[in-house]
């Protein structure tokens, strides 16, 4: 039997007990008197009177016991929030209607993949609460009239996740207040919109129209959208006006944008003081100037992409440019380039934590860096995916010194690694112990066997994902061993052997002790 690091708490105990208890026990008043009354063991009252309907709510959707005829019991005006992380079903429009009328002090609301609820339900849950300041209805019916209805009664909303909704260019017209009235949510500081059917004439609108925006999510160009406001600001000879955006990407995940834009659209990030990620084309590191510069002062987060007609530019431009703007950068990815300069990277970034390369088409032959010169000792995430043929000796050389001078990895992703072989790693290993990794990511790594992964198994305290794809060395019969062994050590353990058709081994006592 797995013992629990510490027992649940008092609280915790009799809210179960509540919950527990059929519904005719709930119609009786003495649950409200003596639950607000217990004590801990520290003797000391326990006062869940101002907060009693919030805990059992809670607990009853936690624990996935909450059903529909609770809602009659712990639907009151003191609830502040309602997230239905689980217990999705029991939501309808007759119980959207009765939390809608009974609980008008929300101020967040989650109803994430909610997708069976009719839009009628939807708008009672979410259109209701004039102290409303968080809301995430991503994957829901709600559409255009959506926001409308939020416009016109939720005007202290702040954050707003309506991601894969069917909202278009028009609600969020309606949501940022563009029309005659005048209402909207202009307090709004962080919105996501993926996967909704909004364009880039759209997107400008609302980034004028939310002045406190500071994170936006989407799939789209929003440099190019920005680009256009700070032309309008030259065009008719108006002074910048800063935004508060904090993430800025020049790349984009659809069709009808997906072109490069000119690599001079980087003086948009004149408008972006506060900015502290960017998504960068390679072309456009030349067209950095000081003002630039100065804009990316809080820079900690960097993608740059190499374009499909440029190569051998990681040292002739990305280089240089890390050497400006590195001091601070926390997580750098860096995809299609055919140069690759992972040592360079640890000098410019020194602080660096995340290090993804992305469709490596080449490794430096000749590294600016020594091998003195390089540690990783802040790096946590390593991840590199080879999609040409490339020198496996060059990408030796460099991943042998990242390795041994990155004493806090704990996820290493390799991809197209045929250097990654069990010699290679009895090396590393007399250098780092890997003591923090937990998971590990093989993909068309032939040089790999089982030795390598039970020697990290055997070091590793926190060890608990192996995931595999086309590693020739690995047999059926390895995993099942890998697997075996991962029970026998108490861990809980995930191999996958081919996309999409997980093996798991979750040892309970293993469990147990990772908590």
């Amino acid at each position: 039997m797995p013992v629990l690091k510490s027992p649940p708490s008092l609280q915790r105990s009799c809210l179960d007990v509540v919950c527990r208890l059929p519904q005719e026990e709930w119609d009786r008043p003495h649950i409200a008197v003596w639950l607000p009354k217990i004590t801990n063991r520290t003797n000391q009252p326990h006062n869940l009177s101002a907060n009693l309907y919030q805990a059992l709510l809670d607990h009853l959707i936690q624990t996935e016991q909450l059903q529909s005829w609770h809602l009659d019991y712990v639907a009151h005006e003191s609830l502040k929030w309602i997230r239905f992380q689980k217990c999705l079903k029991i939501l309808d429009n007759e119980s959207a209607l009765l939390l809608s009328s009974r609980c008008p002090n929300l101020q967040d609301v989650f109803i994430n993949s909610c997708t069976h609820l009719p839009l009628l339900g939807v708008n009672c849950l979410v259109c209701n609460f004039s102290n409303l300041r968080v809301l995430d209805i991503t994957n829901t019916k709600a559409d255009d009239d959506t926001m409308a209805m939020l416009a016109d009664r939720c005007p202290e909303l702040q954050k707003l996740d309506m991601t894969g909704t069917n909202v278009t260019d028009i609600g969020l017209f309606e949501l940022c207040g563009l029309r005659e009235s005048g209402k909207g949510c202009k307090k709004i500081n962080r919105i996501m919109i993926y996967g909704i059917q909004v364009t880039l004439f759209g997107l400008s609108y609302m980034i004028k129209a939310l002045k406190q925006l500071k994170q936006l999510g989407t799939e789209h160009n929003t440099g190019l959208v920005l680009y256009g406001i700070y032309h309008d600001f030259l065009l008719y000879n108006l002074p910048l006006t800063p935004l508060k955006l904090d993430y800025v990407s020049f790349s984009s995940r659809c069709l009808n944008d997906s072109l490069p834009v000119p690599a001079s659209y980087i003086q948009a990030l004149k408008l972006c003081p506060n900015v502290t990620g960017v998504v960068l084309r390679s072309a456009m590191l030349a067209n950095v100037d000081e003002e630039i510069l100065q804009s990316l002062s809080l820079l900690d987060t960097l993608e740059v992409e190499e374009d499909e007609y440029r190569q051998l530019t990681f040292q002739r431009e990305v280089v240089p440019f890390l050497s400006r703007v590195g001091a601070k950068m926390q997580s750098v990815t860096f995809t299609g380039f055919s140069d690759v300069d992972m040592l360079a990277v640890s000098v410019h970034c020194p602080k660096v934590q995340e290090l993804s390369l992305e469709y490596v088409h080449g490794i430096a032959e000749h590294p600016t860096q020594q091998v003195k010169d390089c540690t990783f000792h802040d790096l946590t995430s390593l991840s590199v995916e080879i999609y040409d043929e490339v020198s496996q000796e060059a990408l030796q050389y460099q991943l042998e010194r990242v390795l041994k001078t990155a004493p806090n990895l704990t996820m290493l992703h390799l991809w197209g690694v045929d250097c990654f072989t069990d010699d290679f790693m009895v090396d590393v290993m007399q250098y780092n112990k890997f003591e923090f990794l937990w998971s590990l990511r093989l993909i068309e790594c032939h040089g790999v066997s089982r030795k390598t992964i039970e020697a990290l198994m055997d070091t590793a305290s926190n060890f608990s994902r192996v995931i595999v794809e086309t590693c020739e060395k690995l047999k059926k019969s390895d995993l099942e061993d890998l697997k075996d062994l991962a029970a026998s050590k108490n861990l809980s353990f995930n191999v996958m052997q081919g996309w999409g058709r997980p093996s798991e081994t979750n040892n309970e006592e293993g469990q147990w002790a990772a908590m």
